[in-house]
């Protein structure tokens, strides 16, 4: 399995990756806005998106006008790190059954464990 995971968190694409590894799922971590685009403009080869919600809101308008919804509309979406005003639906996209959220404080060590 492999899923794509939208976090900015400097130097942490390493252990993020390592979280993943030890479910034996192998993740690609984007880190800027610009990874992340290229990521999901590739062929689509990954089976669910993690999302942090900060990362995403720095983000969403870059997202929306690109149709980053259309490309991830069959993908499950994963949020965590998600406060009360946070709106987990992307522009374009239909919610998906799979889709989940995990309210702010979380780490993706904990989202992939309760998965």
């Amino acid at each position: 399995m492999k899923v794509l995971v939208l976090d900015d968190g400097r130097g942490r694409a390493e252990p993020i990756k390592g979280v993943f590894s030890k479910k034996k799922i192998d993740a690609a971590v984007c880190s800027a806005s610009n990874d992340f685009m290229a990521a999901i403009c590739a062929p689509a080869n990954f089976e669910a998106v993690y999302i942090n919600a900060e990362t995403w809101r720095k983000g969403r308008c870059i997202y929306e006008y690109f149709g980053a919804g259309s490309r991830l509309a069959s993908k499950p979406a994963v949020f965590y790190n998600v406060d009360e005003t946070f709106s987990p639906a992307i522009a374009g996209r239909q919610p998906h059954e799979g889709d989940r959220s995990f309210a702010q404080p979380s780490d993706i060590e904990t989202v992939v464990d309760a998965l």
